[in-house]
């Protein structure tokens, strides 16, 4: 029996190889430095290639016999990788570093999207001329719930606001809605969600709602000519408080429609002509004016000259 230790390596493929005392191991060395490479065919015992004898004192041909005193011993146990120089972080702590970072600024804004949220909700709350207010359910993000649009109701105008990273406010008056119409899916019953799908007068009229829409930038080109309330909670009662609000507000646009239609038709009254300008005051007598000025000469105030100028003027 041999005891466990570093021999040469039967198979030649390098200087040494380590034995454990009962079987050859893949721990090799070659020059002092050890490494590990698995036996590429079956290898014999040391029984039947024996080592070779320790070398005689003083014997100069033998250069190198490795034993357990030659600095090997074992093989080292598998050891973890080295840390990180001081003052230096490894590629993963800097790339596990950024998605920490990621992550909190995520979170911070879904917490503003939040907050903005139920700020506005609060307002429209509180504003006596809200008749409803809700918005998409399908339509939340993460934990926050976010909506991607949100939806009010006035006396005269659908309001909606849309976008997630910027938000996007637009109006429809009521007078501009044609027809009415719920979407529900098989799924949305259950819950009481659904569309409630608005047909508009004109396409103009329309909003350009776009559920990927992230930064609230308008699209380019032309609307669809409808207004879709997507995913609302309680579509039918949407419906019943739009519809007489549509009825009134298409009525009365009818009507000053006529009338503006009947001002532009009817020819106005005849204009008057301006009055003439006032007759010329008639001048005084020319006599009476010669009077006076010859009152005016014998009195002193005129001079002989300056009467004569006069005269000269009234008769000229």
């Amino acid at each position: 029996m041999v005891d466990a230790n570093w021999l040469p390596d039967p198979s030649g493929t390098h200087e040494l190889r380590y034995w454990n005392g009962t079987a050859w191991t893949e721990h090799v060395s070659d020059q002092g430095t050890t490494g590990v490479d698995a036996p590429t065919r079956e290898l014999p015992l040391p029984g039947e290639a024996a080592p070779p004898p320790p070398p005689a004192p003083g014997d100069t041909n033998v250069l190198y016999y490795g034993s357990s005193d030659a600095g090997f011993g074992a093989p080292p146990p598998a050891q973890a990788p080295a840390p990180a120089p001081a003052g230096r972080s490894s590629w993963k702590d800097r790339l596990k570093q950024v998605a920490d970072q990621g992550k909190a600024v995520a979170e911070q804004g879904r917490a503003k999207l939040a907050e903005q949220s139920a700020k506005r909700t609060e307002q429209w709350a509180n504003d006596p001329t809200t008749l409803w207010f809700g918005e998409s359910k399908g339509g939340a993000t993460g934990a926050a719930g976010v909506a991607k649009a949100r939806y009010r109701i006035t006396r005269d105008r659908i309001w909606i606001e849309s976008g997630l990273l910027g938000t996007r406010t637009e109006s429809v008056p009521l007078w501009a809605v044609r027809d009415m119409d719920i979407r529900q899916a098989v799924w949305q019953r259950g819950k009481d969600v659904g569309d409630l799908v608005l047909g508009l007068d004109d396409p103009a009229y329309g909003v350009q709602q776009s559920t990927f829409d992230l930064n609230a930038v308008p699209e380019h080109g032309h609307t669809s000519g409808q207004v879709v309330l997507d995913d609302i909670e309680g579509p039918q009662q949407v419906y019943d408080l739009l519809a007489p609000l549509v009825s009134e507000a298409r009525q009365k646009k009818t009507v000053e429609r006529q009338s503006q239609y009947v001002h532009h038709m009817t020819p106005g009254p005849a204009t008057t002509p301006p009055p003439s300008a006032p007759a010329a005051a008639p001048q005084p007598d020319l006599i009476e004016q010669l009077r006076r000025l010859g009152e005016l000469r014998d009195a002193g105030i005129l001079t002989e000259e300056e009467f004569a100028a006069q005269k000269a003027k009234l008769l000229g």
